[in-house]
Formats: structure tokens, C-alpha cells, sequence
């Protein structure tokens, strides 16, 4: 599946979790993704 992949992500987990929900860490990665084009534009 990787191979067929655009781009790959992961996020770092600490403390006592484990794992993410595919909501909580969708949601990770978009606030990171307009985060990112908020930089750009300023």
C-alpha cells in the first residue's frame, strides 16, 4: 500500500497513548496542513 502512496505521514505519540482514532488524527494532520499554508501566505 505504501508503495502507491503520494506521501507518507506519521505522528509522534507520548505519554501513555497508544494509538489514535482515524477522526482525531485526520484532524491532526489538517490543522497542520493549514497551518502550513497560513505560513506561506503571510
Amino acid at each position: 500500500v505504501a508503495d502507491n502512496c503520494d506521501v507518507l505521514v506519521s505522528i509522534r505519540l507520548t505519554g501513555r497513548m497508544q494509538s489514535l482514532n482515524v477522526s482525531v488524527a485526520s484532524g491532526i494532520i489538517l490543522y497542520h496542513i493549514q497551518e502550513k499554508h497560513r505560513g506561506d501566505k503571510a
